[in-house]
């Protein structure tokens, strides 16, 4: 039986999850039917394969937002970009949220429930301040319009003003497909969502020169083992290399 899974992963190559499937099927097989419930069974573990995120480039990052024309959307992405945010956390700040002062946005109960300040630039926090100056809602920075607000007689700047919802998941979803199209990067990349946007912020941020503790922070990870992973992707180049190989003991 051993031989039977080593074969499947050292002479087929097949992928983990494939190879859990077999195990499985193997364990029900020996276990139900022949009633040998071996030991062995729970000590036997198979590693899934784990896909490394789907990045983007900066140049290809600055290409998607200058897609975006509906001026909610530009702003809204960009701010995802910017601070590293899950979708329901951008869609979900509020006006009070945002602390010009110290340039911080408060994700209050974030993922687990836990709440976290992530730093921001003075440029997007004038944005933002202009974005929510055109709609001023009370209750969200990112307010929805409702289905039916064409034919009100309102104005998109009305209708947002007096929204007491934020943007739904389903109309950032579209609109990131549609300029994900539009700009071409279906083209180059297999899957391009708005968690990109989140990949691509860890990964710029780690090239900068920012810490792994600092990033995972930002991120609301609660340990460094999530954010560890960005580090594969991060492109450092060959110059970067040879001046810090000329900085190492006996150079």
């Amino acid at each position: 039986m051993l031989d039977f899974l080593l074969h499947l992963k050292v002479d087929r190559k097949l992928k983990g999850s494939t190879i859990n499937q077999a195990l499985n099927a193997l364990r029900n097989f020996y276990c139900e039917h022949l009633g040998f419930k071996w030991r062995i069974w729970g000590k036997i573990k198979i590693n899934r394969d784990s896909k490394l995120p789907e990045v983007l480039t900066r140049e290809e990052v600055g290409r998607l937002l200058g897609t975006f024309r509906d001026g909610r959307y530009r702003a809204f992405f960009t701010l995802v970009y910017q601070g590293g945010f899950r979708l329901n956390e951008a869609l979900s700040i509020r006006p009070k949220d945002i602390d010009g002062q110290r340039l911080i946005i408060r994700i209050v109960n974030g993922k687990g429930g836990k709440s976290r300040e992530v730093p921001i630039s003075p440029e997007l926090l004038d944005r933002l301040r202009k974005f929510w100056k055109f709609h001023q809602n009370p209750h969200w920075l990112f307010p929805g319009v409702g289905r039916g607000w064409k034919g009100s007689g309102a104005t998109i700047k009305q209708a947002m003003h007096r929204s007491k919802h934020h943007m739904t998941d389903s109309s950032t979803w579209s609109a990131m497909k549609m300029a994900v199209v539009e700009c071409g990067l279906h083209k180059t990349h297999h899957h391009v969502s708005t968690h990109t946007l989140r990949h691509s912020y860890a990964t710029h941020m780690l090239e900068a020169g920012v810490t792994v503790r600092q990033v995972a922070d930002y991120l609301g990870h609660t340990t460094l083992k999530p954010t560890m992973v960005y580090l594969h992707l991060t492109a450092v180049s060959e110059d970067q290399a040879r001046a810090a190989l000329r900085t190492l003991a006996g150079s």
